[in-house]
């Protein structure tokens, strides 16, 4: 199965970071610092549609996990959105992340 390499695409009037393909060991650190950037240090509320997701180990469901939990410290949310019957929403239903769909 060839994965597709991370994209990454930020809707400013909807705070909502759109995340395709995979998130791999190499691609970790740029969910993450994109996370940072479009929450503005975790401060402000943030979408993440990981709808069009190919891969999405542990390593990408501790980055996900940790920016949630930095956010709630800080008062604000990162609230995560998948399709029904994705990649992405089987893991984060299997990791018991919380998740919404669309």
């Amino acid at each position: 199965m060839d994965f597709r390499p991370l994209a990454l695409q930020y809707d400013a009037d909807s705070s909502t970071l759109a995340v395709a393909g995979s998130v791999d060991e190499s691609s970790g650190t740029l969910l993450r610092a994109a996370l940072e950037k479009y929450s503005d240090g975790y401060s402000n509320d943030l979408v993440v549609d990981l709808g069009d997701i190919d891969f999405l180990p542990s390593l990408g469901i501790g980055v996900l996990a940790v920016a949630m939990r930095t956010a709630n410290e800080r008062g604000a949310s990162i609230e995560l959105v998948a399709v029904e019957g994705t990649v992405a929403q089987r893991v984060l239903a299997i990791s018991g992340m919380p998740h919404r769909l669309r």
